[in-house]
């Protein structure tokens, strides 16, 4: 159930001192210019992007104690908007985090992508964070930015995956709620470091395994699969996060045709698969085009799951 308990006074997103007294110049030392993103507060106010926004003791920078959504907008219209604001209000009330009004979270995201341009795609994260420590005030914002070229090619020319393990074993559902299984939180150091390792040897993404095999999820993406005709995918009860794209990629599957089902796959399945897709809101679909070093042959059904792709996202967008 959504918590819409109204948190305390918001922190300011602009209340530290900035070192640099000239908004818009290059960070010292560096050629690094502003993002050209957009930084909207709670209450519809654009921040600038070039000064602090978060205090140093934030818990969010201290511990990663927060959560987030990531969400793509074609054309100035948020995707799948009322799914990313229910699943940000579940992983909210898992931490015991006060969700803000689900309308604060629109104005701020409409303002943003105003300010950002319609034209085109963009993403935005919809970020709570606990706030500064000892203070019981949650921090909230919205970030759009535009959609990175890397995620681009992702999309057109797939990825190299390695499957990597993440170092546990699958656990009943609920049996432990404090390791916050379905919650999308901020604590990606994990997510990131397993990317950062397949980068490091020759591949683009990584696809984790439990240690007796079973196929979980990627860093940042569920997993798809088609197998003897079937589209399949990991099941959420395996303690992974339930993916919002790969809801709406089945029932737009279902509807032209497709068996589709959750399952519990083996690291053999995922070899031996006719085709493999990590779907993501941003990136979308993005084959993979070879598996811990061996290329994966093109799969016949790559112009139905673009067209399936196609379909998630027109509708959503126009709506």
């Amino acid at each position: 159930m959504e918590n819409n308990a109204r948190a305390a006074a918001p922190v300011a997103l602009d209340q530290c001192p900035h070192p640099d007294d000239q908004p818009g110049a290059a960070v010292p030392g560096t050629d690094v210019r502003p993002s050209a993103g957009t930084l909207v507060r709670l209450d519809g106010t654009i921040a600038d992007r070039t000064r602090p926004a978060l205090r140093a003791d934030d818990l969010a920078a201290l511990r990663g104690d927060g959560v987030f959504e990531a969400l793509l907008v074609a054309d100035g219209r948020p995707v799948h908007l009322d799914a990313h604001l229910d699943r940000l209000a579940r992983s909210a009330a898992a931490l015991g985090l006060r969700a803000p009004d689900r309308a604060d979270w629109r104005r701020a995201l409409a303002v943003g992508t105003a300010h950002h341009g319609t034209a085109g795609e963009s993403y935005a994260r919809l970020v709570l964070t606990r706030g500064p420590e000892g203070t019981d005030r949650e921090t909230a914002y919205v970030l759009v930015d535009p959609v990175p070229d890397s995620t681009l090619r992702a999309r057109r020319d797939g990825v190299r995956a390695l499957t990597l393990t993440r170092g546990t074993v699958v656990a009943p559902p609920g049996q432990a709620p404090w390791l916050l299984n379905g919650a999308k939180t901020l604590s990606y150091a994990v997510n990131m470091a397993a990317q950062r390792w397949a980068r490091e040897h020759e591949a683009d993404d990584a696809i984790f395994l439990a240690e007796d095999g079973t196929v979980l999820e990627a860093p940042t993406a569920a997993v798809l699969l088609v197998s003897g005709g079937r589209l399949v995918s990991p099941a959420p009860e395996l303690g992974i996060l339930p993916s919002i794209t790969l809801q709406a990629f089945f029932a737009a599957a279902a509807a032209a045709g497709w068996a589709c089902e959750y399952a519990r796959l083996s690291a053999g399945e995922l070899r031996a698969a006719e085709g493999i897709w990590l779907l993501s809101s941003v990136r979308l679909a993005a084959r993979v085009r070879s598996l811990d070093g061996v290329p994966c042959p093109p799969s016949p059904h790559e112009a139905r799951i673009a067209d399936l792709v196609r379909a998630v996202v027109a509708p959503a967008a126009a709506g």
